[in-house]
């Protein structure tokens, strides 16, 4: 649980924020809103002041950071060892918040699990907004909801996000799964696991964790709170419904010990899973052409992500992966999904560590640098051998060659849909 923290007297209040970015933004927002006085830092400029240095640290009494800032940062070491309160942005907004919380965290997972307790919830007649990692900072949302106890938080929060945990605290917790990720911003596997794990120190008196089953293979002595609610049966889910399936089940699982803990009725998760539509660009099919099938997964920007969507579609598989790396063991992963593909196509920055990683192993596999020349190579081989599947699943960040995930995946979709109508007959 955090530590009580001091009463906050707004007039007398003197805040730095750290990153100009949409969390800082956000940040400066509600510090004006509740009469605060603040000064906005930033390396890039915009207006804002550009250097922090020790004789700067007696200036202020709270420290807000975005999530951007790493912990080495020479910024955050700084007001870290200060005797000053020292926030990220998250925690500074929920220090403020009068509702309740709810946090969500994992390698994978999370914004469908945010997502689906706020629905929930909504079907209960509760008040309930999103916020974190999702999109919206939890500041911006303070300014609408913030006074209201009536209102829940479902936050979403990253590794990053956890790493400043003053300020968080949960009526509960879901940490869906961990896996490989992010080890170009953590030195290793243990700090990242770290980072997320400062989440279960953030629970309310009396509040709940329900952890995946990855996250207690991670480190056995971890604590684990259950429950088993017998009207949560999954053969109460609809067959349209995205839980009922691998690997949304497993989502739902957690979601539903949390449900029992919180003592909510069933009946109102159970309809709102079973009208649950997934985000763009999570598993799903898109469409169907000449007996190939195509799966946009471009929000699978990890490596378990990948193996997942692998497990879960029918094969055989014309594979799309490639992109940015954020670290990790390249070589071991490239060689588990090749064990479960007819044919690999490889894109973009990591393309040639791919084809180095499987050379001699599978026969099948092509090299392109360009995104669209991987998707139409893809399309080509996969419609030469139909039925089969072509499932964009990339397994490392879009940041290469596209601005985001989404981006991705409608490149993906509008590629493969300008080849279908030149294809097609006028």
């Amino acid at each position: 649980m955090t530590p009580d923290l001091p009463l906050y007297h707004p007039a007398s209040r003197r805040v730095a924020i750290f990153g100009a970015g949409k969390s800082g933004r956000a940040a400066a927002q509600l510090c004006a809103s509740v009469g605060m006085n603040y000064q906005i830092y930033d390396e890039a400029g915009q207006g804002h002041a550009t250097e922090f240095g020790a004789a700067d640290v007696q200036k202020y009494d709270i420290f807000i950071f975005s999530p951007g800032f790493s912990a080495d940062h020479p910024w955050l070491q700084l007001a870290k060892e200060s005797d000053r309160l020292c926030f990220g942005e998250l925690g500074f907004a929920m220090w403020l918040w009068r509702g309740k919380v709810l946090g969500v965290t994992g390698t994978n997972g999370k914004t469908t699990v945010t997502t689906l307790l706020k629905c929930a919830l909504e079907a209960l007649g509760q008040k309930a907004v999103t916020a974190g990692n999702i999109g919206e900072p939890l500041s911006e949302l303070w300014l609408q909801h913030g006074l209201d106890d009536n209102v829940w938080a479902v936050c979403e929060i990253s590794s990053f996000q956890a790493e400043l945990p003053l300020g968080i605290e949960l009526e509960g917790l879901i940490w869906t799964n961990f896996a490989e990720d992010h080890l170009d911003r953590y030195p290793s596997m243990e700090a990242y696991f770290k980072a997320k794990s400062n989440l279960l120190h953030c629970l309310q008196s009396g509040g709940y964790a329900v952890l995946g089953d990855t996250v207690k293979a991670w480190d056995a002595n971890i604590q684990r709170f259950d429950a088993v609610c017998d009207t949560l049966k999954e053969s109460a889910l609809s067959m349209q419904s995205p839980f009922a399936h691998y690997p949304q089940v497993d989502n739902f699982r957690l979601v539903a010990e949390l449900w029992a803990h919180l003592g909510l009725p069933a009946e109102a998760l159970l309809a709102a899973a079973n009208q649950f539509t997934l985000a763009p660009h999570r598993l799903s099919q898109v469409f169907e052409w000449r007996g190939v099938s195509f799966w946009d997964d471009s929000k699978a920007t990890n490596f378990s992500a990948a193996l997942a969507a692998l497990d879960a579609v029918a094969g055989p598989i014309y594979w799309i992966a490639g992109g940015a790396t954020k670290g990790g063991d390249l070589d071991a992963f490239a060689l588990a999904a090749a064990a479960k593909v007819e044919a690999l196509f490889a894109y973009g920055e990591v393309a040639t560590q791919l084809e180095r990683a499987l050379s001699g192993v599978h026969p099948r596999l092509e090299v392109h640098y360009h995104f669209a020349d991987a998707v139409k190579a893809a399309t080509e081989a996969a419609l030469r051998a139909a039925p089969a599947t072509v499932l964009l699943s990339p397994g490392f960040a879009s940041l290469d060659q596209f601005k985001s995930y989404a981006q991705r995946g409608e490149s993906f979709i509008s590629t493969v849909l300008s080849l279908k109508n030149s294809a097609t007959p006028n």
